[in-house]
């Protein structure tokens, strides 16, 4: 009978052993002699068992799996009788003794007092009597939950996926993130694939422990298994879930993408509603999180729903395509460092770093996400590189494309809606199985600002029938001469800079703050200028002097931008750089965004200085700040 809560972290099987180790024959393995099986004083429930042999390596063989422990505590909150067998290694295997059996006479269900056994099993009533809980495969996104599908994918060496590079993963949504929520894919699992009939029941008993019920429907029809689980949540921050003689829930495919769906699964998130595990990819494409997500049937069936208070079940977005007011204009739109204007023709290259990728309608979140994204590293998305591709609209409708891999081409073109039309297919690029051709794309993205222009044709479609996946080019825009562009210098007139104390602690002075009720000519710096596009940033050489500084201060950069700080807690951050209380300082702030941000309207732009603790005083009253240089590069 399977023990109910254990906190039991198994490693070896027993074929697996091979030190050799003194030699001792099954007789020997008595308990009392060989080893011993005891109740903890304090609690009865509490079994420890304690190898006695020495000179050998033990093995065990518990209600919860094996161990090689010298000592393996259970804590079983059931009563009932439980059978341990004790084994060591001799030779190339393992001598096990006869089973022994031990009673356990009362239960103890303040062991399942976490609310995480209640979540994930139904918990059990004040007679050990379980509520079994019946887990199915996501069908859709249910806020505030991470997910919108059965699976994703998460960046093993970035998993909150927000680029800080953690590695760590904390149970609980808001903890760690997917870096690719798939939705339902017709090569992955579309949404009337058999696996969305499968189910995983799990519940307390009080006779057999920790039950684990596996349903999985494949094309081949129905698999049932049953075994155990064990729960180890004595890093309640990283719970573990392990299963005996059964795996937990996962589609067909997965068997030969992960090596373990049995032992210390991690548990990224279990309430009521949702259960989210984590198994590590094993195969040639390379370690990375998939990541299995659960709902409860009752929630799935409309039997029960998600409280008020707490944020309503979400339906997943319908497809919405890009979508222009004037895209004849837009495809001919040049950004400059001083003007946007309308040019006769553009030239458009591939970017170097993501020539070609996959982009996806994301149904939770209502946006079009990357697949790739720079990833080549897979047979199905290989490396590309096309140095001459060189694409070419005039806006009298001629187009021209050289390209080192597939040729010159020309064509007339016209626009439609969302879409550019070609006279006849063209073929933009080939990667390994992955063909841009056709003589009809859209125009997934277009941008001036952001230099950055998308073409695609759709590779597959939604339930309801929308293309919900495009294979694309990314194309940058050529600057005019063709030339690369050095950095933007902007005028500053110091007699402007508004300078001041801050909370009678930390020296400001501003280039532009819009809540500050001042006109545009009233700045230093012309406000509408102060425009980032994508990964620019904004540098600030100045110098500060008539303060009488006695410490050593921090200077920080500050925006509105987010991820950046204010006082006090730039100073401790990324922004944060020793100020030079004798001469030349030079501060940036980077666009990471992903987008143009322009601070006009929208944000400031400070200069924060430590001042309260690191100068005689706090009055600034000869104080003089002196920009020397303000670019954009």
């Amino acid at each position: 009978m399977a023990a109910g809560a254990l906190m039991l972290a198994t490693s070896c099987k027993p074929d697996e052993y091979s030190t050799p180790s003194a030699v001792v024959t099954s007789a020997e393995l008595v308990e009392g002699i060989a080893y011993s099986v005891t109740a903890s004083a304090s609690n009865p429930n509490t079994i420890v068992c304690k190898s006695l042999v020495k000179g050998v390596i033990p093995v065990w063989n518990t209600p919860n799996g094996i161990s090689e422990d010298e000592e393996v505590t259970l804590d079983l909150p059931f009563s009932g009788d439980y059978t341990v067998t004790f084994g060591v290694v001799n030779g190339s295997g393992v001598i096990w003794g006869e089973p022994y059996t031990f009673t356990v006479d009362q239960n103890d269900f303040g062991m399942l007092s976490d609310d995480i056994w209640t979540n994930l099993a139904g918990g059990v009533d004040e007679n050990g009597n379980g509520n079994p809980k019946t887990w199915v495969p996501m069908d859709k996104a249910y806020s505030p939950y991470v997910g919108s599908a059965p699976v994703g994918y998460m960046n093993p060496d970035d998993t909150k996926n927000d680029g800080t590079g953690s590695t760590d993963i904390i149970f609980g949504t808001g903890n760690w993130n997917m870096n690719w929520d798939p939705g339902f894919q017709s090569w992955l699992i579309p949404a009337d694939d058999p696996y969305m009939q499968s189910s995983m029941t799990l519940y307390l008993d009080a006779s057999r422990g920790c039950v684990a019920e596996i349903n999985r429907y494949d094309s081949s029809g129905l698999t049932t298994t049953t075994g155990g689980f064990t729960l180890n949540i004595s890093d309640a921050k990283r719970p573990t879930i392990s299963f005996n003689n059964c795996e937990v829930l996962h589609a067909a495919w997965g068997d030969a993408v992960c090596s373990n769906y049995s032992k210390d699964i991690k548990i990224l998130e279990c309430t009521e509603y949702v259960l989210q595990f984590a198994t590590m990819r094993t195969n040639d494409e390379g370690a990375w999180w998939i990541v299995w997500n659960f709902v409860a049937e009752d929630l799935r069936d409309g039997l029960i729903s998600i409280p008020t208070g707490e944020p309503d079940l979400l339906e997943t977005n319908p497809v919405v395509e890009p979508s222009y007011s004037d895209l004849a204009t837009e495809l001919f739109t040049i950004s400059g460092s001083d003007a946007t204007y309308v040019a006769s023709a553009t030239t458009y290259l591939l970017n170097e770093e993501t020539p070609y990728d996959l982009l996806w309608w994301n149904p939770a979140s209502a946006s079009w996400d990357w697949i790739i994204d720079g990833n080549y590293n897979s047979s199905w998305a290989p490396a590309y590189a096309d140095e001459d591709f060189a694409l070419t609209l005039e806006n009298t409708g001629k187009m021209s494309l050289e390209s080192a891999v597939v040729g010159s081409q020309s064509a007339k073109f016209t626009i439609n809606g969302n879409k550019i039309v070609f006279d006849s297919e063209i073929t933009l690029l080939t990667a390994g199985g992955n063909t841009l051709s056709g003589a009809e794309f859209t125009v997934m993205k277009c941008s001036a600002d952001d230099d950055e222009v998308v073409f695609g044709i759709p590779v597959e479609k939604d339930a309801a029938g929308a293309y919900n996946k495009y294979l694309c080019a990314r194309m940058t825009i050529k600057p005019i001469g063709g030339g690369s562009e050095g950095p933007t210098v902007l005028t500053v007139d110091n007699s402007k800079l508004n300078v001041y104390v801050e909370a009678e602690k930390y020296f400001r002075f501003e280039l532009y703050n819009p809540w500050a009720g001042k006109g545009d000519d009233e700045w230093p710096v012309d406000p509408t200028k102060l425009k980032l596009k994508k990964d620019q940033k904004l540098v600030i050489t100045f110098t500060v002097s008539g303060i009488d500084w006695t410490g050593s201060p921090k200077a920080a950069f500050c925006c509105n931008i987010d991820g950046y700080s204010w006082e006090p807690d730039c100073f401790s951050n990324f922004q944060a750089v020793d100020f030079n209380t004798a001469g030349s300082n030079t501060l940036t702030i980077t666009n990471d965004t992903g987008s143009t941000y322009s601070f006009y309207g929208n944000g400031c732009a400070t200069v924060c200085i430590q001042l309260d603790g690191y100068a005689s005083s706090t009055d600034i009253s000869n104080a003089v700040v002196n920009v020397t240089s303000l670019t954009i590069e």
